[in-house]
């Protein structure tokens, strides 16, 4: 099973991955941002490639040990297509990004987890949770925090695809056992599913 858990800066993906998946836990590192083009179809390729690359790791992970829980979802264009919702990127780049993906998820390089955790942090205790944490810098922390409601509705969209297989909250007690005894996904790529999903989001 593949467990993917999502949210904004400061939502507590990452001490929830250590605390509840232990030695299945897959922590996301990211690349220095020099490297990233500036050029918005460079760009998108670019992180396609890099979240492919990651999808082929958590398949790896899930084949070798049977389980694997994952900070930050390798299926990330929810990131993009919330930049745009928010105001924070252009249609353009929406659209390549969006186009880039679709090729990647139809060859099957990367798809959906079979099961989602979403943190649904307020705005307030995000701030007092980054505000309570001098480890970490978050130079990113004000885009992510404009980006909460619409990453909610891009995982409320990925829920009808498949109803169950998304949770909203992180629990403290961990991963239910009646979810990681669910089946794997009927479907984590391909054209019809990316275009299903697109479907149900307003663009």
């Amino acid at each position: 099973m593949i467990i993917v858990v999502e949210g904004p800066s400061g939502a507590g993906k990452t001490t929830w991955c250590h605390t509840h998946g232990g030695p299945h836990a897959l922590l996301e590192s990211l690349p220095d941002g020099s490297v990233v083009p500036t050029d918005e179809e460079a760009a998108a390729r670019f992180w396609v490639e890099r979240n492919a690359a990651r999808w082929s790791e958590v398949r790896e992970r899930e084949q070798r040990d049977g389980l694997v829980v994952v900070d930050t979802d390798p299926f990330k264009l929810h990131f993009n297509w919330s930049l745009y919702q928010s105001g924070q990127s252009t249609r353009r780049a929406w659209e390549f990004m969006r186009d880039v993906a679709r090729e990647a998820f139809v060859a099957r390089r990367y798809g959906l987890a079979d099961l989602i955790y979403v943190s649904d942090v307020d705005e307030a205790t995000l701030r007092a949770r980054r505000d309570g944490d001098a480890t970490r810098t978050r130079r990113n922390f004000e885009r992510h925090v404009k980006l909460r409601e619409s990453t909610l509705r891009w995982y409320r969209a990925v829920d009808a695809l498949e109803p169950g297989r998304v949770v909203f909250g992180l629990p403290e007690t961990g991963i239910a056992p009646e979810l990681l005894a669910l089946a794997p996904r009927r479907e984590h790529s391909g054209a019809a599913l990316f275009d299903r999903l697109l479907a149900l989001l307003p663009v």
